[in-house]
């Protein structure tokens, strides 16, 4: 992933690493450190998007190595899961980013306001910013990577 297409400066960038902490640390029981730099993903990194549809338009991806998922996935289902399958693994990280965009949202709108979300959907191809304008957050857990992206005129705006 390259950085041309972010900013330096980083918004919003302790509202996620707290939203991301407790969602990650409640529903995996892992803890979450913020990265600086973006990380190098292997070829089978797996992705997801999500849109956002009101009040304001933009997309949220989340990206991570298989490796992650699988750890994340198979601390969360257990070892009572005979065999966490893919399927099982994209329903996860839907999820996942579902409840982070969620929690992000309702924590940088106002208080009482409302919003609207599609449908997670798989991401393919390279893991860059699709198109400018773009946040980015990079994380890991047990020293695996993955990354938050955030792209969109409209959601940006809100941005301090």
């Amino acid at each position: 992933m390259t950085d041309q297409n972010e900013t330096h400066h980083r918004p919003w960038q302790d509202e996620m690493l707290q939203v991301v902490a407790e969602i990650i640390e409640d529903t995996a029981f892992s803890e979450v450190r913020g990265c600086a730099l973006a990380p190098v993903y292997h070829q089978e990194a797996r992705g997801v998007s999500l849109l956002i549809h009101d009040p304001v338009q933009g997309e949220f991806l989340l990206f991570m190595d298989q490796e992650l998922l699988t750890h994340l996935s198979t601390l969360v289902y257990g070892p009572s899961f005979a065999a966490i399958n893919s399927s099982l693994e994209e329903d996860f990280l839907a999820e996942l980013l579902n409840i982070i965009a969620g929690r992000f949202l309702a924590a940088i709108l106002p208080p009482e306001q409302g919003f609207s979300l599609g449908i997670p959907a798989g991401a393919a191809g390279p893991i860059t910013c699709p198109a400018p304008p773009c946040l980015s957050w990079h994380f890991s857990v047990d020293e695996m990577p993955f990354t938050l992206l955030l792209h969109g005129e409209s959601i940006l705006t809100l941005a301090p």
